[in-house]
């Protein structure tokens, strides 16, 4: 019967992979190479096919990561792995923030001192901001330089001007492109200080002496953790022009950079902005084998990789380019169903019971490991360990990078003894986790290793194809974490957890301090929600956890994570501030002593 179902179930899946264009030929090439053996073979045409141009670089709820969990749903079907998704299959859902896009009625309207009005069209004459706020608002207008307020620099475009209950007209830019004000000039600075300042809304324009063309800026494409809290838009040149003449203007602040301000009488505007920020679908591929021990495998050992990677760009000029993403991460996504088959064949060899987990979102802030820690599929305090592989495929002068061994007492002895066998040339950083998906398990208290071959010079390019990878060092490293996987299922006592000590480090960076919170993208909501924080952090020490949302620094409201930047840049390394955050629904105020900012040692 058992054999039944499972060919029934492989029926459906390869009959869904169809569906969804899938070139079933590549799993059948899987499939002729296919043996209970870890081989390079079998690693090559698992990434040769997550990695091919077909599935366009697997994007978190995209067409071609579908695509890839269906293939990795397939081979946990044959492999007789149970399903522990939703509802009986190998999926568990979830959506998260998507793209934004142009909603109806966005709308500029212009009333001139003669009373003549003057509309301008969404797209052509003018665009929102990435950052805006939708609503509609209507208001005086004030012109504010380029928007700036850095008295510390002696500089300030809102001194002598009241934009309270008004709309700001600003230059996109900075003053004679004086790099000096870098980051009072972004985009979020601009929106945020014009709501500081008590504006309702704040339009930019591209001054004829700007090194910007005379376009409305396009809004960014991608997804936008929360909005800054007032309307903001770009125009074209001609909004301006049509109240006075710009190119003076902008020529006396830029030759004397000392702002020029004032108010435009008799002028209002009427300006309606609805950006629409879509969710998208994805999923984690989450199979069950049950250990052979009668007890022990009531506990768990997780094995994950992330599936997905950051799809298809679009150049300048046009053309579209694939990230296919060979070794971020199609390569731990071949180790991940290597092992998978490798302990199928092999159910005697380990007591407890292992979940294989191919994540989904990964590079949108580790979504899909987050969710399944906060929504799990089984019993959380049942998992003993997590083991996890990202970017496995560039093994270079025999080199490999082990992390979170600090996170159990029992990791270190049981890596070098395995280690013994295979003779890798071992790094690891105590402290340093790396930013994958283990990150969310050690979160929650649950011991994590991480395998990792190291960056390289085709990270998060198109030319990180499959045919640049190190197929024997990845089948000899992918033997190992089996080897580990087995010494950790076999233990007589779950492995402990334990805090890692913060790393040793050095200074470097442009930013001055670091409280240590890792954020959560995929928050929605205002303010910044934290995933984490890093061990032996600022954030950790003053008590700070994953699902504290941080509305306030240093009295400064949080909105976004540009609130959070800005409030951080003014506050000084080992000097006390106040956090207020929302912990439970409860406004608890915390005081954290930011450090000064520094980079890992090497």
């Amino acid at each position: 019967m058992r054999y039944v179902w499972r060919w029934c179930i492989l029926i459906l899946f390869v009959a869904s992979i169809s569906l969804v264009r899938s070139d079933i030929s590549s799993y059948r090439a899987v499939r002729a190479v296919s043996s209970t053996a870890i081989t390079a073979v079998e690693l090559r045409e698992h990434v040769r096919y997550l990695a091919s141009d077909e599935l366009e670089g697997r994007g978190a709820g995209t067409k071609g990561a579908e695509v890839a969990r269906e293939y990795i749903a397939t081979l946990f079907a044959e492999w007789g792995l149970r399903p522990m998704g939703d509802n009986g299959t190998y999926f568990q859902r979830f959506s998260f923030p998507g793209r934004l896009r142009l909603g109806e009625g966005n709308s500029l309207e212009l009333t001139l001192p003669d009373g003549r009005k003057r509309t301008f069209a969404p797209e052509k004459e003018f665009l929102p901001l990435a950052l805006s706020a939708n609503g509609e608002v209507e208001g005086e207008i004030v012109f504010a330089g380029y928007g700036i307020s850095a008295p510390d620099k002696n500089y300030d475009d809102y001194a002598g001007i009241d934009v309270r209950g008004k709309v700001v007209l600003a230059l996109r830019g900075m003053p004679a492109n004086d790099t000096k004000f870098a980051q009072e000039a972004t985009f979020p600075a601009k929106l945020r200080t014009a709501r500081e300042k008590g504006a309702k809304a704040i339009i930019l324009v591209s001054g004829p002496l700007s090194p910007f063309d005379d376009e409305p800026v396009p809004f960014w494409n991608e997804p936008v953790m929360k909005d800054a809290g007032i309307l903001g838009v770009s125009v074209k040149r001609a909004f301006a022009e049509a109240l006075f003449y710009l190119e003076p203007v902008q020529r006396q602040i830029d030759e004397t950079l000392k702002p020029f301000s004032f108010a435009l009488d008799k002028v209002r505007v009427r300006l309606k902005v609805n950006l629409q920020r879509e969710r998208l679908e994805d999923a984690n591929v989450i199979g069950l084998m049950e250990g052979s021990d009668p007890n022990l495998k009531e506990e768990i050992v997780v094995i994950g990789a992330h599936y997905d990677h950051v799809g298809v760009s679009v150049t300048r000029d046009g053309q579209r380019e694939i990230f296919n993403g060979a070794d971020d991460n199609a390569s731990g996504t071949s180790g991940l169903l290597e092992l998978a088959q490798y302990f199928s064949a092999n159910r005697d060899k380990v007591k407890r019971s292992l979940l294989f987990i191919a994540f989904g979102a990964e590079e949108r802030g580790l979504i899909g490991s987050r969710h399944f820690v906060d929504n799990p599929t089984v019993p959380l305090e049942k998992v003993v360990a997590m083991v996890n592989m990202d970017m496995i495929g560039r093994l270079r002068n025999n080199t490999l990078f082990v992390l979170g061994i600090a996170s159990s007492p029992s990791w270190k002895e049981l890596v070098e003894d395995v280690n013994s066998q295979f003779n890798f040339t071992l790094r690891d950083s105590p402290g340093v986790f790396g930013a994958s998906d283990h990150f969310a398990f050690y979160n929650k208290g649950i011991p994590v290793l991480f395998f990792f071959t190291g960056m390289h010079e085709n990270y998060h390019r198109p030319s990180d194809d499959w045919d640049t990878l190190n197929y024997e060092g990845m089948e000899k490293l992918v033997q190992m974490v089996a080897a580990v996987v087995e010494r950790i299922a076999n233990m007589p006592q779950r492995p402990q957890f334990q805090k890692a000590p913060q790393p040793a480090e050095r200074p470097a960076a442009p930013m001055r301090v670091s409280t240590g919170i890792v954020p959560d993208y995929s928050w929605e909501g205002e303010g910044v929600k934290l995933m984490g924080v890093r061990p032996g952090s600022p954030a950790e020490k003053a008590g700070l956890k994953a699902g504290d949302v941080i509305v306030e620094v240093a009295g400064k409201q949080i909105r976004n994570l540009y609130d959070y930047m800005d409030a951080l840049s003014k506050v000084e390394p080992n000097k006390p501030v106040n956090f207020v955050i929302l912990r439970d629904g409860q406004r608890i105020t915390v005081t954290v002593v930011p450090e000064p900012m520094r980079r890992r040692a090497e």
